[in-house]
């Protein structure tokens, strides 16, 4: 499973080719690939998108993920190829569990295709991938193909898959993309008010927001190089109404431990907007903060080919006052699903690989918030969460 790790990146055409036997199929090799994995969580609390009365129990059983897929390179003897997964996967964070994600945020909890595209490469080095794509940045929505159960709090602030066009081109000394999409991905389209017991304007009465931005264009560009000391890539991702994504991607291997480090800077169009009791409202009106950083390091000791301990430290500053119609908020920037101001994180995932494609592991997540953007299973407002987890997985 370390090996998977360390390919996330790349989507799960590189986990499958890692692990899937080939199919013949009208004269063409088509590799299959996939994996299963459930797992058993235990939550002190959650986001406020969840509704309360639907979170009674603090600890659940979960099918994490169901994946299917089927993959052809395109070559120089078939320049035309595809890339498919279908599968039904849960997506929890450390500041929002997979209810909020998978049925507010993403609704992955159905058997569908999850990324889906066809790829024309005319000549070596130039290819063009065209269908629903994943985003080249930060941690895969895939459970199965990060290094924790819980994706952390810049996941929060991507946004993560859709559907579009990027036309990819490797020079040798550096890898180039560029890429149009017209959103669809998380928080990029309107859905159904997600925040609706807490009073989110100030005006003491309880509200209804919609926490997803209106995004119907959206182009992408980014770069990767190995620098010989490190692995560095530069992405931005701009959103008409919605974010502009900076982002700087790096990971070396230092001998004792493998180190990776993102940092993200996110601004705000001036006509990012959400949906509050049913009435568009700009998030830069009132004053409120248009930006927003995180950055998170990624540490894997090196302890044996079997035995590994990834651990995740993250620290987010989400922007103050987040003034909806007029009156003080609690969301910041609205950026990170964290609330106003400041929140870290910390993630711990003992894991043990019996067989190249199988894994157990247990995961420990502490998270801490300046605003109070979470609820217990009875209702009270917090500003930490603790996860315990357990998750076991097997690849092919």
């Amino acid at each position: 499973m370390k090996k998977l790790m360390g390919l996330a990146a790349a989507g799960l055409l590189v986990a499958g080719a890692a692990n899937a036997g080939s199919l013949k199929v009208a004269n063409s090799d088509i590799v299959l690939y996939g994996g299963v994995s459930a797992g058993y969580q235990y939550i002190t609390s959650d986001h406020v998108a969840r509704n309360t009365t639907s979170f009674k129990n603090n600890d659940y059983f979960s099918v994490n993920n169901v994946i299917i897929g089927l993959k052809k390179d395109a070559d120089s003897n078939s320049p035309i190829g595809f890339n498919a997964a279908f599968g039904n996967f849960t997506v929890p964070t450390v500041i929002a569990s997979n209810t909020v994600v998978n049925d507010v945020l993403l609704s992955s909890g159905t058997f569908q295709p999850w990324l889906a595209y066809v790829t024309i490469a005319p000549v070596q080095g130039l290819s063009v991938d065209a269908g629903l794509l994943w985003n080249k940045f930060g941690e895969a929505p895939i459970t199965i193909l990060n290094s924790h159960i819980n994706r952390g709090i810049l996941f929060t602030g991507h946004p993560v898959l859709y559907a579009g066009a990027r036309v990819n081109y490797d020079a040798g000394v550096a890898k180039i993309y560029v890429g149009y999409n017209q959103g669809g991905g998380l928080r990029q389209t309107q859905g159904t008010p997600t925040v609706n017991n807490l009073d989110i304007d100030g005006n003491g009465t309880t509200d209804s927001l919609d926490i997803d931005y209106r995004v119907s264009d959206a182009i992408e560009a980014g770069l990767m190089t190995d620098l010989g000391v490190a692995k560095v890539g530069l992405h931005i991702y701009d959103e008409s109404n919605g974010r502009n994504l900076y982002v700087l991607c790096a990971k070396t291997d230092l001998g004792a431990a493998k180190v990776g480090i993102e940092f993200d800077y996110t601004t705000l169009d001036d006509n990012a907007t959400l949906v509050l009791n049913g009435t568009p409202v700009r998030l830069k009106d009132n004053g409120a903060d248009d930006s927003a950083y995180g950055i998170a390091i990624n540490i894997d000791p090196v302890i044996s080919d079997q035995v590994s301990v990834p651990i995740r430290i993250e620290y987010v500053e989400n922007g103050d006052s987040a003034a909806l119609n007029g009156a003080g908020g609690i969301l910041g920037s609205a950026i990170y699903l964290t609330g106003e101001g400041s929140a870290y994180s910390l993630t711990i995932t003992p894991t043990y690989n019996p067989t190249g494609n199988t894994f157990v592991r247990a995961e420990i997540a502490y998270t801490s918030t300046d605003a109070k953007i979470l609820v217990d299973d009875s209702g009270s407002e917090k500003d930490n969460r603790t996860y315990l987890g357990f998750e076991a997985g097997f690849l092919f």
